[in-house]
């Protein structure tokens, strides 16, 4: 319901996950390009997000605040976080955009479907139609 304070626990939600991402890349030598993690403890945007269990609930907003800061639509995390000209400054500045897109209300928690949600539907409709 509109007025019923999920909305803000969504949103509370997000800003606290977001916030364990960027704990976990806030200096340089925290951040990589082009593995999850490495060895000495480094990780890509991606390997963050699996860590801080967010990347269903903050992908689609950090693409948006990197198409917002670059003009650039990249599709996917790992595709910006190993383009060549992502940096760990243009990286940061990405996740503060996301931060306050979403303190903004410019974001909405976007449920993510899975792949089993999506055959089932794939299957339910040809069921409808007989197939």
């Amino acid at each position: 319901m509109p007025f019923d304070g999920t909305e803000f626990g969504r949103r509370d939600r997000m800003l606290g996950k977001l916030d364990h991402v960027i704990d976990l890349l806030r200096s340089e030598n925290k951040w990589c390009k082009q593995q999850l993690r490495t060895r000495n403890g480094r990780r890509c945007i991606l390997g963050a997000l699996a860590d801080a269990d967010a990347e269903s609930l903050l992908s689609s907003a950090i693409l948006n605040a990197a198409r917002e800061l670059t003009g650039r639509s990249y599709g996917r995390i790992d595709r910006f976080n190993d383009h060549p000209k992502t940096d760990h400054r243009l990286v940061l500045a990405t996740l503060d955009r996301t931060r306050n897109n979403i303190l903004l209300g410019k974001i909405t928690p976007v449920r993510t479907v899975t792949v089993a949600r999506r055959v089932r539907t794939f299957y339910s409709s040809l069921a409808r139609l007989g197939a």
